[in-house]
């Protein structure tokens, strides 16, 4: 995770397969990293507080949060850098859901870069049902850090707009049957090994 800047702002957004993704992050991205995770976690007290100490805070899906929104401007305002799941829960396939909205508010209200990441095969490590992952190979992929870019005319700026826009980088890194609703991408073009 050699690709992931120490310092913010940033917003590190991922697809999401598996309980088992921010565990990932936690575990090898370097310095502190704050992660939103749904609210019906906190519910169990033990877990709150696992949860509490490794950073994540809760947010409300499938409503504007404000609090949430409000703790991760904040983060990124202080120029922390913030781990967020672009669809908002995991894929029950191994193929993309569409973005949420939420992301590109977050990219656009903030200004912090993004930093796009593609994980894959944590679906058969810990799928769902299953109360202990076993052992499969996982990867990840870590895109290049970007800057939105600045507007041009005619161009749409929403936030669901946005939100696509980093779901398309996130699946550029991803093979293809894990791109779902971002799959019209072309196929990478191999290049000649020189050397």
């Amino acid at each position: 995770m050699s690709k992931v800047p120490p310092q913010g702002p940033l917003l590190i957004v991922c697809n999401h397969l598996s309980n088992i993704d921010p565990w990932i992050f936690g575990g090898f991205g370097p310095g502190v990293l704050y992660c939103m995770s749904k609210r019906e976690l906190f519910n169990n007290p033990i877990i709150a507080w696992i949860l509490a100490g490794c950073n994540c805070f809760p947010i409300d899906r499938g409503a504007a949060d404000r609090r949430a929104l409000r703790t991760a401007l904040d983060i990124l305002s202080r120029r922390g850098r913030l781990l967020i799941f672009l669809e908002g829960t995991r894929s029950s396939i191994p193929g993309m859901r569409r973005a949420e909205a939420g992301v590109g508010f977050l990219a656009r209200r903030s200004g912090a870069s993004i930093l796009p990441v593609g994980v894959w095969g944590t679906e058969a490590a810990l799928p769902r049902g299953r109360k202990f992952p076993k052992r499969v190979p996982i990867r990840l992929s870590v895109g290049t850090a970007f800057a939105l870019p600045e507007r041009v005319p005619g161009e749409r700026r929403d936030d669901q707009a946005v939100a696509d826009l980093i779901g398309s980088r996130i699946a550029e890194l991803l093979p293809p049957a894990y791109r779902g609703v971002y799959a019209a991408l072309p196929e990478p073009v191999a290049t000649p090994q020189t050397g």
